[in-house]
């Protein structure tokens, strides 16, 4: 085989890949245009995987964590820096986790749970973005 058999191969492969993603990225921005209306378009976060799996979405949507949720974040982040006056990792990671389950509201948990196996770091990008959101903005 050829290196321009391979590069076709190749191209085809790729173009087939495209064609997929953007065919689920329409889908999912369905579900994001419905999730803006009802949270509000600056009340939500969406998050763009960084690569394509077949059956998954290609976004996370993440919304602004209600008022008891953050302050249980809060508490819980405080609690394990207070430990010993060592920082508890296994207890800051839980929070963190506790925080993005709850502020995830697209795709379904089943989903979402596979797309973390295929994005292992995702979910802590799922935390920051719910955080970020729940944030007062600094002035200039």
């Amino acid at each position: 085989m050829g290196i321009e058999e391979i590069e076709v191969r190749r191209a085809a492969r790729k173009e087939g890949i495209a064609k997929a993603r953007a065919e689920q990225y329409e889908k999912d921005l369905l579900e994001v245009d419905k999730l803006e209306v009802e949270y509000g378009d600056d009340r939500v976060g969406v998050l763009e995987t960084s690569s394509f799996v077949a059956g998954l979405p290609t976004v996370v949507v993440v919304k602004t964590p209600a008022e008891e949720y953050f302050k249980r974040y809060r508490q819980k982040v405080r609690r394990a820096r207070k430990q010993n006056g060592n920082l508890d990792t296994e207890a800051m990671g839980a929070a963190a986790d506790e925080l993005a389950e709850c502020c995830v509201v697209y795709p379904d948990k089943d989903t979402y749970a596979r797309m973390k196996k295929e994005w292992p770091s995702f979910h802590d990008n799922v935390t920051k973005e719910a955080v970020r959101l729940g944030e007062a903005k600094e002035k200039d």
